[in-house]
């Protein structure tokens, strides 16, 4: 029979790791991926953190997020270093639990403005610290974090969360639709705004734009099915969009420098 103290035996929510750590200025973290989700607590200090291509300036009363299976990469500020606490979990139930929180590896940081969040992190850690392991309290403790951030989430009227919100759908529904002859137009309604509101939000807080991560999508996707070296250059266009193979190439050679054909023979990927 598991022990039902042991909270990885649960399934709705697993808690797998917990930590906290006092990082010294030159500290970079050599981040491997988890399989699993991962919050971090600035506790004080401050740092930066760069997932998806883009870099977070952070500070005290913040949280970042890093998915399953992504590339992360933070430090410490060198001035004045952080201190941070961290928890790893998963489970059925997480998605829902961060779709409802608007926390996704579009929108990873949370703004603890009120500094309600850091106590649940802190009495987490404590607890598993003193019994050595994550046990039934540390999960209560994680349900309430997760009540709170849903909570404070569905309150805010901040504006940067709606716009962070519909980038996040337009990008959805772009990595779910790339091998479609989809517009800026199909884009824009499935998001339920206008195509110039799209586009005003991502070049606000993407500096870019709802064509320029359809291409990088389109093109990231068919680099790496040319490497596989399975398919031909107009099947690949197809897969990933393009019914003219003339225009598939001359995407890819303004894209990468090189032509498709040309691509599959390099020995290694060109980085865009």
């Amino acid at each position: 029979m598991p022990n039902v103290e042991h909270v990885n035996n649960y399934i709705e929510l697993r808690l797998l790791e917990w930590g906290r750590e006092i990082c010294v200025p030159n500290k970079a973290i050599v981040y491997s991926k988890k399989k699993y989700h991962l919050f971090h607590y600035v506790v004080s200090g401050k740092g930066h953190f760069e997932i998806g291509g883009k870099k977070y300036e952070l500070h005290r009363g913040m949280i970042f997020y890093i998915p399953p299976e992504t590339d992360a990469k933070y430090a410490p500020d060198y001035d004045d270093p952080w201190v941070y606490e961290w928890l790893g979990f998963d489970g059925a139930y997480v998605e829902k639990y961060l779709k409802a929180a608007g926390i996704s590896v579009f929108n990873p940081i949370y703004n603890d403005n009120k500094k309600e969040i850091r106590r649940f992190f802190s009495e987490i850690n404590n607890e598993a610290n003193a019994v050595g392991y994550l046990n039934i309290v540390c999960l209560g403790l994680a349900y309430e974090l997760f009540g709170n951030l849903t909570r404070e989430y569905a309150k805010s009227d901040n504006p940067y969360s709606t716009k962070a919100m519909h980038i996040q759908k337009a990008k959805e529904f772009i990595l779910n639709n790339y091998q479609f002859e989809i517009r800026i137009t199909d884009i824009a309604s499935n998001v339920g705004v206008s195509p110039n509101y799209l586009a005003n939000v991502f070049a606000e807080l993407e500096n870019s734009s709802p064509k320029k991560f359809l291409i990088d999508t389109r093109m990231q996707k068919a680099a790496l099915l040319l490497k596989t070296g399975e398919y031909k250059i107009k099947t690949v266009g197809q897969i990933v969009g393009y019914k003219n193979q003339l225009h598939f190439s001359n995407e890819f050679k303004k894209y990468y420098g090189v032509s498709p054909l040309a691509y599959k023979d390099l020995p290694e990927e060109i980085n865009k």
